[in-house]
């Protein structure tokens, strides 16, 4: 039951990070990684409240010197928040470094790459050879999507793609 919580309150406060994040980006994107219960604590003692999402996301409607009180705060922690947004990245790729050492002794990645290949190709070619039904079309183009789509994530699991390529990404279309 504790996990359950624990991840209800995450999503809580990754709710509060986008609210936060249009006045303070950089606290923002603090409070929906781990270190979040304790940004979440920062902002509640800047903002005069307790420290639960609630209370926070109240703070912000009603008072009108939110804004710069979160922006004062992120100028104020700007060295720490660079610190745990650091942080989160590396345990990331130490955790994805993890998975493929541990996977490297193991057949099992491999397979279900071949596997997903060969759904994909026959996806593809059913779709573009048969007609679909009018009636099941829309739930063939689902479930065809969505093999296509982890077919991409088993590929990426081999090629490394990590958030960092990810951020670079999306930096680049900006």
């Amino acid at each position: 039951m504790s996990k359950f919580r624990d991840k209800l309150e995450e999503i809580e406060w990754k709710k509060i990070g986008k609210q936060v994040g249009k006045f303070a980006p950089l606290l923002g994107s603090a409070l929906g990684g781990p270190a979040g219960g304790l940004v979440g604590g920062l902002i509640a003692e800047a903002l005069g409240v307790n420290n639960t999402p609630q209370e926070i996301s109240e703070a912000i409607k009603t008072d009108p010197e939110a804004a710069v009180k979160l922006k004062a705060l992120q100028v104020e922690q700007e060295d720490n928040l660079k610190k745990w947004a650091f942080s989160t990245l590396e345990i990331e790729l130490l955790d994805k470094q993890n998975a493929r050492a541990v996977h490297s002794i193991s057949k099992m990645p491999a397979i279900i790459c071949l596997v997903m290949t060969i759904l994909v190709a026959v996806g593809a070619y059913l779709l573009f050879t048969i007609p679909v039904p009018e009636q099941n079309a829309s739930t063939a183009y689902l479930l065809f999507g969505t093999v296509l789509a982890k077919w991409g994530d088993s590929v990426a699991y081999w090629v490394g793609t990590t958030r960092s390529s990810a951020e670079k990404d999306r930096r680049n279309l900006l």
